[in-house]
């Protein structure tokens, strides 16, 4: 039987998460104020409140999954159990780097700067900060 599951992260920032997952390709069904969307849930599992919702099917995902605060202030990822751990490897990493892009980029752009991104296959993602246009 499936169920939903929670999955911690160290993201807060809402924009930032929203960002992310834009830069990930991923559409997001969310409330402008915040609130809670629900999951689609299955015969075996309920809907589930989240903040942020992403359709069945992305990254390969079998049900929708969406992210909600958590005790903390901070993003949970909620997910059916048969999605956790492909989301855990296929979306949080990817979607944490997605998000620290996102902040320097908006620093770099506040401060005049240019940010030169650089990666090698499977490699880290470099990121390379000038003054100016370069």
């Amino acid at each position: 039987m499936s169920r939903f599951v929670t999955v911690e992260t160290a993201l807060r920032d809402r924009e930032g998460v929203l960002a992310g997952l834009k830069a990930l390709g991923l559409a997001v069904d969310s409330d402008a104020a915040a609130e809670a969307v629900m999951l689609r849930g299955s015969i075996e599992c309920a809907g589930e409140p989240v903040e942020l919702r992403v359709e069945a099917g992305a990254l390969g995902s079998v049900e929708d999954f969406g992210l909600r605060r958590g005790e903390d202030g901070g993003y949970v990822l909620v997910c059916s159990e048969h999605d956790r751990a492909l989301l855990a490897r296929a979306l949080l990493p990817p979607l944490r780097v997605a998000v620290a892009r996102a902040r320097v980029d908006a620093a770099a752009l506040a401060a005049g700067l240019t940010v030169e991104a650089l990666q090698e296959v499977e490699g880290p993602l470099r990121l390379i900060v000038r003054r100016g246009g370069g």
